[in-house]
């Protein structure tokens, strides 16, 4: 496995200076062979918005790697992505990423057209998934992920930017089937290395600090980073927002199979170290305390719901709240609903499973998490 991570900086948007960054980091990263092939070029889209807003990868970053890889010979450019409610038809308007490709010689493609399952022949927890028909008519995915925090997972990156493979709602699903933070992690494991192959291209250049992946801050970092190694790019990204690495649940999970690396002393950078760049104040999601899963599995059912009951969870802040109801719409349980006099969105916090979909999800930031959320009305 290629073990190398450019890691290259890259001040502005400026689209010559982004340019100059990606193919600068894909040349010492070990440039992919692309001649003669088709591309599936894949962003992160939590939800359509603003690329000032920082919640998906710059257009930018799309146009540039786009450009490169037609210079280098692509065949064929596919670009596209699926928020967690999208809707047939949608190309990214807000964030400038459908018109991006269609203008630059790629094609935008509605990851809701066409299905098709994949095997997971290595995988731990689960042995096949649905993806996008995309999937299978491209020759090489370019994962184009954007650095973040992630409430649930931490941190979010290449890893699982490849999670919006799955089309639209059915994402949500997969919390329900794989509710814990561990479990979880080797669900986007499994479906990483079901997902191949792949190169990466990450969009630092502003990432999201505080409570992400789409309610946070935007937060300069001024980077752009290019690898054929999944894991030792998370690695190194989470290294530069001063996480310990091993400590992010899906990197953990990652390097416990042994398939990309085993240490992070193992990756190579032949431009910018992590440390070089080290963020040291980042807002970060903080880490859960590790607790002995065989204790508390032993538990008594009720208990253990009890301690999963008094976990952080989603609190609405109706002052904001819209009554949009797109909280409704991602919760797969089904937990979140219009009070009876339609006048506040209420949530049945006895079986929430704290996915925080719902927080994700909101375009107006209505929902927090909370210690001890509750249904608190005006």
């Amino acid at each position: 496995m290629n073990n190398i991570v450019a890691i290259e900086r890259c001040t502005s948007y400026e689209p010559d200076e982004v340019y100059r960054a990606i193919k600068k980091t894909v040349e010492h990263a070990g440039s992919p062979d692309v001649k003669g092939k088709t591309l599936l070029l894949k962003p992160n889209i939590v939800f359509d918005a603003d690329p000032k807003k920082a919640i998906c990868t710059d257009p930018a970053v799309l146009i540039a790697a786009i450009r490169l890889f037609k210079e280098m010979g692509a065949k064929r450019i596919l670009a596209g992505d699926s928020p967690g409610l999208q809707t047939p038809g949608f190309i990214a308007k807000l964030s400038g990423l459908g018109r991006a490709a269609m203008d630059n010689g790629a094609e935008w493609v509605d990851f809701t057209r066409e299905k098709t399952e994949i095997s997971c022949d290595y995988g731990k927890v689960m042995k096949k998934v649905s993806v996008t028909r995309a999937v299978k008519e491209a020759d090489l995915i370019i994962n184009l992920p954007k650095l973040k925090t992630h409430q649930l997972m931490c941190f979010t990156g290449a890893m699982k930017n490849l999670f919006g493979l799955i089309p639209s709602a059915a994402k949500s699903t997969f919390h329900v089937r794989y509710p814990s933070q561990r479990a979880f992690a080797s669900m986007i494991v499994d479906l990483n290395l079901a997902i191949k192959p792949v190169f990466n291209i990450m969009d630092a250049v502003i990432g999201m600090e505080g409570p992400g992946p789409a309610a946070g801050t935007p937060r300069h970092i001024g980077l752009i980073l290019a690898s054929h190694n999944v894991l030792a790019m998370d690695i190194a990204a989470s290294q530069i927002i001063a996480y310990p690495p091993l400590d992010i649940p899906v990197n953990k999970e990652a390097a416990a199979r042994g398939i990309w690396l085993k240490d992070p002393e193992e990756i190579n950078y032949p431009l910018l170290k992590p440390l070089d760049v080290r963020i040291p104040d980042f807002k970060k999601i903080p880490l859960k305390k590790s607790r002995s899963q065989l204790l508390y599995f032993i538990l008594p059912k009720p208990i253990r719901k009890l301690l999963e009951r008094s976990a952080p969870g989603p609190k609405i802040n109706h002052g904001i709240c819209t009554r949009c109801g797109d909280c409704g719409s991602i919760c797969a349980p089904k937990l979140i609903s219009l009070s009876s006099d339609k006048k506040h969105m209420i949530i049945n916090y006895r079986n929430c499973i704290r996915c925080f979909c719902c927080h994700e999800i909101c375009r107006f930031n209505a929902i927090d998490i909370v210690k001890k959320p509750s249904n608190d009305l005006p």
